[in-house]
């Protein structure tokens, strides 16, 4: 079995202090319990995740506690593969000693390290994950070239975020000829790296570094949505004499009236779909069940597949549906504003140009709320569990809040 959890003691001590302590099943009938010495308030306790919660109030025991979780996963993986028996006692001995592993192979230099992290994450992840650690990759190489600062994991602390957030804001090279990246770019570079940081902590492969200043900037971008109305000017677009221009036509379609994930509708198969009408499907991301029902025009396009999705990758989808937008004469002027380190920029574009794959789940998500769907009825079908992350995707234009008032006072 092998398998192990923390939890805290039922019983508070004299101070209310909960002590948290590990159990490691040897199997189902032999565990043992281990005292980690921690001891904490239990609001600092996730029972969901039988782990401590992020707070700066425990920050300390978090990364203490990461580590005892690091050494147990690590002692466990090394007996499983070599197929080697590891009882309670054993487990015990091991982990109190603070052996990581056996024959535990040493530290490799940064680019080494994060590529096995990589190789590791590969097939447990989809490929836009993979593309985003290397553009990481990327951008971590080209700062020690342009500033001599050898990149290593000891390099890490306030002046190096400050030094490579501004190289990345104001001179790193972009693919279109330019330089200096948003700051929603430059935001998920620094979530990525702090992820394999902390990875690397976790599995005591690295001492702990203080990632506190390494501030993830996020800023709200004025995404569109489309209308009901610009959705089937685009569906009724002659694609008859581009077959890749029809598949990306009828995923669009499918994602603007269902909600899905792009991921999700890449994953559509006729044991998916009911004879009811509905598509019950398992989310990729969020691992959550949702029911959508599917109306005519998605029932007629999944029929012409076999009950299978049209097969077209993310990359073509991106590129050519503003070929779609601009045949189907979406053409209204949108400003579109913003931030590059502190510098403000913003742009004057036609519509069709700023369509993507995240277009047709905001349009579903905004269309059915203009619609008067009851907001909770529409996240059982986008899988959003919070209201506040439902109306991040919601993109209402003063006018439509304003007629939305107006209807609301009833008002003529």
């Amino acid at each position: 079995m092998y398998n192990y959890n923390f939890y805290i003691s039922e019983s508070p001590n004299k101070n209310g202090q909960h002590s948290i302590k590990l159990r490691y099943y040897e199997n189902r009938h032999a565990r043992v319990q281990i005292d980690t010495g921690i001891e904490i308030h239990p609001r600092f306790w996730n029972k969901e995740k039988s782990f401590l919660k992020k707070s700066k109030e425990v920050a300390s025991e978090f990364v203490q506690l990461s580590q005892m979780d690091s050494l147990a996963e690590q002692i466990i993986t090394t007996y499983k593969n070599q197929n080697r028996p590891l009882s309670k006692k054993l487990f015990k001995t091991q982990f109190e000693d603070g052996e990581p592993s056996i024959n535990q192979t040493p530290v490799q230099d940064f680019f080494t390290e994060f590529d096995n992290y990589l190789e590791e994450k590969k097939g447990k992840v989809v490929k836009d994950v993979i593309k985003d650690y290397n553009s990481l990759k990327k951008h971590l190489e080209g700062f020690q070239e342009f500033s001599g600062i050898i990149i290593n994991f000891n390099v890490f602390d306030y002046q190096f975020y400050q030094e490579w957030t501004d190289y990345l804001a104001y001179k790193a090279p972009l693919k279109t000829g330019g330089v200096g990246m948003k700051n929603n770019t430059i935001g998920k570079l620094v979530k990525n790296l702090k992820a394999f940081l902390n990875d690397r902590m976790r599995r005591n492969r690295i001492k702990p570094i203080d990632l506190s200043a390494f501030k993830v900037v996020q800023e709200e971008v004025d995404h569109i949505y489309l209308t009901d109305e610009e959705i089937q000017a685009i569906a009724i677009v002659d694609c008859e004499e581009d077959k890749e221009l029809e598949l990306v036509k009828d995923f669009f379609i499918i994602g603007c009236l269902t909600g899905l994930r792009f991921s999700d509708i890449k994953r559509i198969r006729p044991e998916y779909l009911d004879d009811n009408g509905f598509l019950n499907i398992r989310q990729k991301k969020t691992s959550g069940r949702i029911v959508v029902p599917l109306r005519k025009q998605v029932r007629d396009i999944l029929e012409k597949y076999d009950g299978y999705s049209p097969d077209v990758d993310s990359f073509t989808f991106n590129r050519r549906i503003k070929e779609l937008g601009d045949s189907a004469e979406i053409r209204q002027k949108v400003e579109i504003e913003h931030k590059r380190g502190t510098i403000k920029e913003s742009q004057l574009l036609e519509k069709y140009k700023l369509i993507s794959s995240h277009t047709c789940r905001r349009s579903f998500c905004t269309n059915a709320y203009l619609n008067g769907i009851d907001v909770q009825l529409i996240m059982k079908i986008s899988g959003h569990k919070t209201e506040k992350a439902f109306r991040r995707y919601l993109k209402i234009s003063n006018y439509e809040a304003a007629q939305k008032l107006k209807e609301a006072w009833g008002l003529d």
